[in-house]
């Protein structure tokens, strides 16, 4: 399920600011990648473990996602029916393709894949790099976690800059993948914590100017 983006991007800040133990104050909204904290050299991107089905959900989602629902094209709107989900009149969600059989991991290792290009491109490189995914539909089995970890680490060895963390959100814990370490360490994020976290970011998201209210 592919969510608003602006909101993904408060909401990883906001889960790590309650739940990392690594986490330092001082980040500022970036692009590429989108969180930057200059005095730690930290940066952090955000995004989800998507494949689209074809070509043109890709481009619908680049187009619409967060936008309001008058702003749509009616036959934009006719090909995705039953897949859109609005929230506060903004296109808030496009629901998975019922023909999509590929497995999270394999959305997930082509999100960090791409993620690693453009690192190597275009991104602002600091002393550690650090990817915030959204692992849609993740099983929460460590043992696949791991398997993932190695995946990753394989596909980032002959790149010439890597990916120090990933934070891998499964919903009811989110994974702090360390490739300097080769460890993982879990952070639960119960029922009541998600609620929180959701409501905080909701906060910040709606208000009329979201910027004014980054405080991490």
């Amino acid at each position: 399920m592919a969510y608003e983006k602006l909101y993904n991007e408060i909401y990883a800040m906001v889960a790590l600011k309650y739940l990392w133990r690594g986490y330092r104050p001082g980040y500022v909204k970036n692009e590429s990648p989108d969180w930057l904290n200059p005095e730690q050299s930290v940066g952090i991107e955000v995004s989800q473990a998507l494949l689209p089905y074809d070509g043109q959900d890709a481009d619908f989602l680049e187009q619409w996602l967060g936008k309001l629902s008058g702003d749509i094209p009616a036959e934009a709107k006719a090909r995705y029916e039953g897949r859109l989900s609005f929230y506060n009149d903004r296109l808030w969600a496009l629901l998975p393709d019922s023909r999509d059989k590929r497995t999270w991991e394999e959305k997930s290792l082509y999100r960090f894949m791409r993620k690693l290009e453009k690192l190597n491109k275009n991104f602002t490189v600091c002393k550690t790099n650090a990817l915030y995914l959204y692992a849609h539909s993740c099983a929460e089995d460590i043992g696949s976690v791991r398997r993932l970890m190695k995946e990753m680490a394989a596909g980032q060895q002959s790149a010439g800059v890597k990916f120090d963390l990933v934070f891998l959100d499964c919903e009811k814990s989110i994974y702090i993948l360390d490739f300097r370490s080769g460890g993982i360490a879990e952070m639960p994020a119960g029922e009541q914590a998600k609620k929180f976290l959701e409501q905080q970011t909701e906060k910040i998201r709606n208000s009329e100017f979201p910027e004014d209210n980054f405080d991490f």
